[in-house]
């Protein structure tokens, strides 16, 4: 498959690339040294209705992580404005332009984040309601994630948000205390992959063309169900990593 990747100088990007370049031609926004015969390289600002054009031209799949780009301004103002901007008039600028060349396959990087405020002694399902606290990072991934859903609702294509779970590998944490949270980024990547052969886009009802999964470690006691079972859901995927190692005391 030909398969679009935004943020892909990001630590989850990187990681996306690794896992899908084996198999399929990959079309990479942003920078980085990846290099192949499968490998073309754009730049540019996503929220460019004609750049974004030409970028989806030809594409099957698009991943789009949600990392917002490396050149974000130094004051701090502007930089939450422009990562907000980047999360909902980006998302829908590429998401339109996508629709519009015919891609029938979206996948969204959200974030678990915006479950954080519920107590760690409850199950937390993909069906509970969000509670993102008013801080950018997990802010604007939930509002890009609601800019996600409404193409589903509105047009006959397939749309899988991911909400994973904090990134890390699983060998730099092995001392720490176990994160509720934690992802090995590489199980992130895994969760990318199984998600970009969902074809749903021909689906009358919206709910079967839109898909939600939490994305995180089984950790013991664990605080969020993983890609919760039903007609939609990642089958086969688990996560690899799963901090058994892991110790702080």
């Amino acid at each position: 498959m030909n398969i679009l990747i935004t943020g892909a100088q990001s630590f989850l990007g990187q990681a996306i690339i690794t896992e899908l370049m084996p198999k399929h031609r990959l079309r990479l926004w942003g920078s980085g040294t990846f290099a192949g015969d499968n490998v073309e390289w754009i730049n540019g600002d996503m929220r460019d209705p004609n750049l974004a054009w030409s970028a989806v031209r030809g594409i099957d799949v698009i991943v789009h992580t949600g990392e917002p780009p490396d050149d974000l301004p130094e004051d701090a103002l502007a930089k939450e404005q422009m990562v907000l901007d980047f999360a909902t008039r980006g998302t829908h600028v590429l998401f339109k332009a996508g629709v519009d060349a015919g891609v029938k396959r979206f996948v969204y990087g959200s974030t678990l984040e915006i479950m954080a405020s519920y107590p760690d002694d409850v199950y937390i399902s993909e069906l509970w309601r969000p509670r993102p606290v008013p801080e950018m990072f997990s802010l604007s991934r939930y509002l890009g994630e609601l800019t996600a859903r409404e193409f589903a609702r509105e047009h006959l294509v397939a749309v899988t948000a991911l909400r994973f779970g904090k990134l890390v590998t699983e060998e730099d944490v092995v001392h720490q205390m176990p994160d509720l949270m934690w992802l090995d980024v590489r199980d992130a990547a895994r969760a990318v992959r199984f998600s970009i052969d969902r074809e749903a886009s021909l689906e009358p009802n919206f709910r079967r063309r839109w898909a939600l999964h939490h994305i995180c470690a089984n950790i013991p006691n664990g605080k969020y169900l993983v890609a919760s079972g039903g007609w939609n859901a990642l089958s086969g995927f688990k996560p690899e990593h799963n901090f058994e190692r892991g110790s702080a005391v």
